[in-house]
């Protein structure tokens, strides 16, 4: 799937934000919309193809890991090693920010 896909799709970001990256303790709006940009330029050069398929499959359209594995013709562990992979990434990179 093309890249620009993933990058065009907010939904995605605001989900994914929403998670531990934001646990600062703060939460203003100016703070959550900083995050959203530096999370979508992380997913949008950080992450494998597979990472970000991964992602939006699991966060963005609710499937279950398992359901995501079949349909992509891998095993459950695979793909739950994609979207742990995907996630640390993701969280360290807002670690610095």
């Amino acid at each position: 799937m093309p890249r620009n896909e993933y990058c065009a799709d907010n939904e995605l970001y605001e989900q994914i934000s929403y998670l531990s990256f934001t646990s600062s303790g703060s939460s203003s709006k100016s703070e959550k919309t900083k995050m959203k940009q530096i999370l979508k330029k992380a997913i949008a050069e950080e992450l494998s193809d597979m990472q970000k398929l991964c992602l939006v499959e699991y966060y963005l359209n609710g499937k279950k890991m398992n359901v995501i594995a079949s349909e992509l013709n891998l095993n459950p562990s695979t793909v739950t090693r994609h979207i742990k992979r995907a996630r640390e990434k993701l969280r360290h990179i807002a670690s610095y920010y």
